[in-house]
């Protein structure tokens, strides 16, 4: 991974995958809430504690690099399924 102000992977925190720097908050997380509401103000709504530089920062990484984020989205969409039974 590239050196990122709002984003970091490191090994033990939520697979290694990308978090907000700083918090346990996956990136994917917030890629998805924004893909279902298209807006930054419902992200901060549901975590107040993050900024809109951190939000915009951690959708700036995804469109950076999407193979990383979207291997996260794959692999809980996997192990939820199995969950499920399907």
């Amino acid at each position: 991974m590239r050196e990122h102000s709002y984003v970091s992977e490191t090994p033990g925190v939520c697979g290694g995958y990308p978090v907000v720097r700083g918090t346990r908050i996956p990136v994917r997380i917030l890629v998805n809430v924004y893909r279902e509401a298209g807006d930054l103000a419902e992200i901060l709504a549901m975590y107040p504690h993050l900024t809109a530089e951190q939000v915009q920062g951690a959708l700036d990484y995804y469109a950076a690099e999407p193979a990383r984020v979207d291997e996260d989205i794959a692999r809980h969409a996997h192990a939820l399924a199995e969950l499920q039974g399907r």
